[in-house]
């Protein structure tokens, strides 16, 4: 099992965290997900919390640099880019964060609130099948980012976001 967080200022092991370019027509990275040499990091796409069966749960408390919530209309998109690929592909998005800025991370995690927390990984548009997928391989040459859409910037020092650890899992390759 491995942890896959960022937290007022502090980081997992294979978390990097970026500042979004906001106010730009397209999502920027804010966390950067690093294999180690030799491994690869496992996101589950199903965890046995909550009534949904698909979905990654993600708890974020995302603000800028005066305490204030990110707007409600902020994207947050799941990217990968393969090693030696040309294109980022999209396996997951949600269109805005309200249940983010309405919850606190306790409450997100809160069993009965954690569906509402889950974000549905799917096959990338470019992919021959279509729907959920059961996992996301991200790989010591690949490059994983969450990244937003946003109209403001994140401020690390007041922001946090968590997955939930039973869904990352590290392994060899």
């Amino acid at each position: 099992m491995a942890d896959l967080y960022a937290s007022m200022g502090a980081t997992s092991d294979i978390v990097e965290t970026y500042t979004n370019a906001a106010g730009v027509p397209r999502a920027t990275p804010i966390i950067g997900i690093v294999a180690e040499r030799g491994t690869f990091v496992r996101i589950l796409n199903s965890v046995s919390r909550g009534e949904q069966e698909v979905g990654v749960p993600i708890y974020m408390d995302l603000r800028d640099s005066n305490g204030d919530p990110l707007p409600t209309n902020t994207e947050v998109e799941i990217e990968i880019e393969r090693a030696g690929a040309k294109d980022t592909l999209l396996y997951g998005k949600l269109e805005q964060i309200s249940h983010y800025n309405q919850s606190t991370i306790s409450e997100q995690r809160n069993v009965d609130n954690v569906d509402a927390a889950k974000v549905v990984l799917e096959y990338p548009d470019s992919a021959p099948q279509s729907g959920p997928v059961s996992h996301v391989d991200i790989r010591d040459v690949d490059d994983a980012f969450i990244s937003i859409d946003s109209a403001a910037e994140i401020d690390w020092n007041n922001s946090e976001i968590y997955v939930d650890s039973s869904a990352v899992k590290e392994g060899s390759r």
